[in-house]
């Protein structure tokens, strides 16, 4: 009865070190990071806008995720610049990855600034908001 129990012990320990798989996971890369934002490559088609609230006491990482499917990352890219020509009054609009995210810019001592703005999912009443990005914050970010 012993050597039964011993048996079945080894059995059950060799059939709980055989359920561990190993998980393959897909390529990441920082494209680009300042201070509290960055955007990172994933595989070869997504890529992921990250920041920090600063509405947050917590400053917990707030991100937005597309695709690069029609070269999209230059199109953003082209689209934050615009901005920064323009200064337009109302913030630009893009949806990515079902959420709306606000491009909102202003001026400060002459110099044109970007805070990305979005209301997240999770939590709808809250918007988040970056920090105040420059010129050659975006360009850094894109590795422009």
């Amino acid at each position: 009865m012993k050597k039964l129990l011993l048996l079945a012990v080894i059995l059950s320990s060799l059939a709980s070190y055989s359920q561990i798989e190993f998980i393959e996971t897909t390529k990441t890369e920082i494209v680009g990071k300042i201070e509290y934002v960055y955007l990172e490559k994933i595989g070869d088609k997504a890529y992921n806008f990250y920041y920090k609230n600063i509405n947050d006491p917590i400053h917990e990482y707030v991100h937005f995720s597309f695709k690069n499917l029609d070269n999209d990352v230059e199109k953003l890219h082209q689209i934050i610049m615009r901005g920064f020509e323009e200064n337009p009054r109302d913030p630009y609009k893009i949806k990515a990855n079902g959420e709306v995210v606000w491009l909102k810019y202003s001026k400060e001592e002459g110099v044109v600034l970007l805070q990305i703005q979005q209301y997240v999912s999770r939590d709808p009443d809250i918007m988040t908001v970056s920090k105040l990005l420059t010129y050659e914050d975006v360009n850094k970010l894109f590795k422009k």
